[in-house]
């Protein structure tokens, strides 16, 4: 019999993202986890201490290149490293941000996303 690996669950695809992030989250050792759309707009967060929404909002510059390491970002991040990655949901793209943690792209995170979001 195949055991359920899933502790949390639920049938609002906004909660069920911030479940996966949340967990994604502490597998990739990160403070914060948050997918952002295009505007900078929080879609869904794992819960930290870190501010989602200016994690979010910093996400479509972060990603285009090198960011300053001083100022917001250091208050935002607090003085840790953040990631940003690409993910295509559902056609939609967005950006996966973290903040700390590991450098690669949590695994099988684009799936989980697109199999959360199928509505």
């Amino acid at each position: 019999m195949l055991q359920e690996r899933r502790i949390q669950r639920s049938d609002n695809p906004v909660e069920a993202a911030s479940f996966f992030l949340a967990a994604a989250s502490r597998r990739g050792e990160h403070q914060a986890m948050t997918l952002a759309d295009l505007d900078g707009l929080v879609v869904a967060n794992a819960p930290s201490q870190i501010n989602s929404e200016a994690l979010a909002a910093i996400a479509p510059f972060a990603v285009r290149g090198p960011v300053m390491t001083d100022g917001l970002l250091e208050l935002v991040t607090r003085g840790e490293p953040l990631r940003v990655w690409n993910v295509d949901v559902c056609g939609e793209p967005l950006y996966l941000a973290a903040v700390g943690g590991d450098t690669d792209t949590p695994p099988g995170a684009e799936e989980a996303l697109n199999r959360i979001f199928d509505i």
